[in-house]
């Protein structure tokens, strides 16, 4: 999916306003994200989309501090057959964080590539649902749960969430007033004990944005 929106990022940034903006001391940021998962969270989650917003302080023409904030549905997959699971489960994943760090870009001109990297908090929720009643046993570390034995189905029918700190780096561009970035985000989660040992619910997302800045 990411090669299929690439040439249009690039396209829609070809027609960006040609002259470069006067530099001002903060520039406030907002656009629409491609979520994709990466190692074992995209064995379990499909690409999601979302929302991000965020601002710069210029502290030199070259170097800011940034912060921003996202939000994003994530999908699933229908073939992960790793979930040990004694009835059909549906779940629906989110993410949302935020995140502060240093921003590195090029001098003025038409179009600026820039290099960002830092801490974030991150908040992930699985929401699972089944039907019926009864007992019911699941365990899968990166949907948030992993019951030692046959539990309730009310016990795991709901939302189960973690917030971990995490680190982030990534590259972008500026044309004008448009913007496109990706960047990588690692967060640490919580461990599990599972049958094959005690697994921990890391978390590795490629987010894509683009949007424009003020």
């Amino acid at each position: 999916m990411f090669k299929r929106v690439a040439p249009w990022c690039l396209a829609v940034m070809a027609m960006a306003v040609p002259a470069a903006a006067q530099d001002k001391p903060y520039g406030i940021a907002i656009g629409a994200a491609l979520v994709g998962p990466l190692s074992d969270s995209a064995d379990r989650f499909s690409t999601g989309l979302g929302f991000t917003a965020g601002a710069t302080w210029h502290i030199t023409p070259q170097i800011g501090l940034t912060g921003d904030y996202l939000w994003s549905t994530l999908g699933t997959q229908d073939d992960w057959g790793g979930l040990v699971a004694t009835r059909p489960v549906d779940v629906t994943p989110r993410i949302q964080f935020g995140t502060v760090g240093l921003r590195f870009q090029a001098p003025p001109a038409k179009v600026r590539i820039h290099l960002v990297g830092g801490l974030g908090l991150y908040h992930r929720t699985v929401r699972m649902t089944t039907s019926g009643s009864g007992d019911i046993t699941v365990c899968d570390p990166w949907w948030l749960v992993c019951t030692a034995g046959p539990v309730p189905v009310g016990s795991v029918n709901r939302t189960h969430a973690t917030t971990d700190p995490g680190l982030n780096i990534g590259a972008g561009i500026t044309a004008g007033m448009f913007f496109a970035e990706i960047r990588y985000h690692f967060m640490w989660g919580p461990s599990f004990t599972t049958p094959s040992g005690s697994q921990q619910a890391t978390g590795k997302f490629l987010p894509l944005t683009i949007g424009v800045v003020f």
